[in-house]
């Protein structure tokens, strides 16, 4: 199953326009609220330099890239966790992702209407983060009330769900999210059922203005100081998605250029959404095509094995991996066994970034 990034944000912050820019998907971006009803699903393609030398070394028939899956959900207003606006689709798409990436307007255009009358980073950034935290304390309230019956019961584990939940609970009343308690994989597996939206990571975009692409606004500033040590990221969905809508490579460059962009926003957004994933990239090498793969970090051959197929997970002998700089180098896989540039590695190993792997399997 595919990780998910769910984009969300007020109305009219630009969030289609740069879930568009990102997938190519084409959704309705109309300036009024709520124009977003039923959550956009699209896929990025991940950047990937290594996968682009690999090809042109190999030139292979095929070449498939890594893609993340983004999701635009409908837009918040206050009041969301109590059902205004379209609070509880919205609350519940959020439930449904691995990430959070929030868009949060920091343009002023008097054409595009504000649901709160101006612009204003810092309390839009609050208002959507509040009522995260509100829907969180009834999940978290209602679950403690339960698991307290379920200790009395001497159910297995129930001690220590209940000792997490209360953790959870006591940083909500004092206005902090679950994902800043850094809970431990045990943690976090006895609480997962909740799916609390605090505890998902979370990546804030600057939606900012032509003016502003090159250097940072008051607006980012500011928005900055108010979610302190959340990472914050600065583009302008509308012009990243006319730079995507131009075929000609040359014409995108220039147009960069003539706007002092160093580099394409999306690839930096696509980029901070896999590290907030926390994922890494393989390749497999097979029947002259050439693929990247996702998994997350810390994940064995054997279960990477099972990305490809099931079969193989199921049937894993063993896998024969080598480094990305040793296979442009040697190129074929006679040259690298040659030079004893491949290792034999059990289902344990664990896979690391940039891997070239072959796996062996029985069926």
């Amino acid at each position: 199953m595919s990780l998910s990034v769910g984009m969300i944000g007020l109305p009219n912050v630009g969030k289609t326009t740069l879930f568009n820019a990102l997938t190519q998907v084409g959704a309705d971006a109309s300036n009024y609220p709520f124009c977003t009803k039923d959550q956009n699903i699209g896929m990025a393609q991940v950047p990937d330099t290594r996968l682009e030398r690999l090809n042109e070394l190999l030139e292979p028939k095929e070449c498939t890239p890594a893609f993340i899956e983004f999701i635009d959900i409908a837009g918040l207003v206050r009041g969301a966790s109590h059902g205004e606006g379209l609070g509880n689709r919205f609350l519940g798409h959020i439930r449904e992702v691995d990430a959070v990436l929030q868009v949060v307007r920091c343009f002023e255009d008097e054409n595009v209407t504000h649901v709160d009358g101006a612009v204003d980073p810092a309390r839009d950034a609050e208002v959507v983060e509040t009522e995260l935290l509100l829907a969180d304390l009834d999940t978290v309230e209602r679950a403690i009330h339960k698991q307290a019956k379920s200790v009395r019961a001497g159910e297995k584990d129930a001690q220590k769900t209940l000792d997490v939940l209360e953790k959870i609970g006591e940083a909500l009343e004092h206005g902090t999210a679950a994902r800043a308690l850094k809970l431990s994989e045990e943690e976090m597996e006895l609480v997962r059922e909740y799916a609390f939206l605090t505890a998902k990571p979370m990546l804030y975009v600057a939606n900012v203005g032509e003016d502003d692409v090159a250097g940072a606004s008051e607006s980012v500033r500011r928005l900055k100081e108010a979610v302190g040590s959340e990472k914050v990221l600065s583009i302008s969905a509308e012009i990243e998605e006319e730079i995507g809508e131009l075929e000609d490579e040359e014409e995108r460059k220039a147009f960069q250029t003539d706007l002092g962009l160093e580099k394409i926003g999306l690839n930096r957004i696509v980029w901070a959404s896999y590290r907030l994933l926390n994922l890494i990239t393989f390749y497999t090498i097979a029947n002259e095509k050439l693929r990247a793969w996702q998994v997350v970090e810390g994940t064995g051959a054997q279960e990477a094995a099972g990305k490809i197929h099931t079969d193989m997970e199921h049937g894993f002998i063993r896998a024969e991996v080598m480094t990305f700089e040793d296979v442009a180098r040697y190129k074929t896989m006679g040259e690298l066994h040659r030079h004893g540039r491949v290792r034999t590695e059990g289902k344990e190993y664990v896979m690391r970034e940039g891997d070239v792997a072959h796996f062996l399997f029985h069926v």
